[in-house]
């Protein structure tokens, strides 16, 4: 009896230390609205240009250059780009506006502007540690979008701008069905064969909250420069 005790005994602690393991070695998924920890350090690109084109920016804007962990949250490429991250540092806390990619900066670390980070940090000492959330963008009036020079009814890149939370997804109605289109490292969603008619689409947010929306005809041949269209909605606060 002895002998089947500590077998139980040992069994029990062999099951518990092999589930330790595993629940060590999976992390915790990340929600979005997380605080983040990390670092900032501070150049003066991302004003044009940059990986995420939503030129023109302000020259006076505070934004950032975001790594690619969190600008790729969940999988999916630049899906936090064109977020509003409120800052703390230091000295003190501010929104940014992510505009770029912060190619070589690990989980956590942002390459502000000048003007933001010296709100939050002493310039002179040059990385200073931070924490971060993604908030609410201070934008008015609905969502707009921008199609990429080249876009055609056979090809098209379009992009979400002036939205209040990031847009991780969008789907256009073909043939009373949703077709998923893609969205790819420089902020557009890409589609072919989408027609000539007015494209009906769904945007989906951060949150999960999903908005129906009309957009005007593609051009029947690629155009020559990109254009804004404007948008029917907005997403909730």
């Amino acid at each position: 009896m002895r002998e089947k005790s500590l077998f139980r005994k040992f069994k029990t602690i062999g099951l518990t230390s092999l589930l330790s393991v595993v629940l060590f070695a999976l992390p915790a998924s990340a929600a979005w609205n997380d605080t983040y920890t990390g670092y900032a350090t501070y150049t003066g690109s991302g004003y044009s240009g940059g990986a995420l084109l939503l030129d023109p920016i302000p020259s006076d804007a505070k934004i950032t250059a975001l790594n690619p962990t969190q600008l790729n949250y969940n999988g999916i490429k630049a899906a936090l780009a064109g977020a509003y991250l409120e800052v703390q540092g230091p000295k003190g806390k501010t929104t940014v506006y992510v505009t770029d990619l912060y190619p070589e900066g690990p989980s956590g670390a942002l390459d502000l502007s000048p003007n933001a980070f010296n709100l939050i940090g002493n310039q002179k000492d040059g990385k200073i540690n931070i924490s971060w959330k993604v908030v609410k963008a201070p934008v008015s009036g609905n969502v707009s979008y921008r199609i990429k020079e080249g876009s055609s009814q056979w090809w098209a890149a379009i992009q979400v701008r002036n939205h209040k939370y990031p847009v991780l997804k969008m789907e256009v109605q073909q043939n009373g069905q949703w077709l998923n289109l893609e969205k790819q490292d420089y902020n557009h969603f890409l589609g072919t064969n989408l027609g000539k008619q007015p494209l009906k689409i769904r945007i989906t947010d951060i949150r999960g909250v999903v908005l129906n929306d009309t957009i005007p005809a593609l051009a029947e041949n690629g155009t020559g420069q990109a254009y804004i269209v404007k948008g029917n909605v907005q997403f909730p606060d």
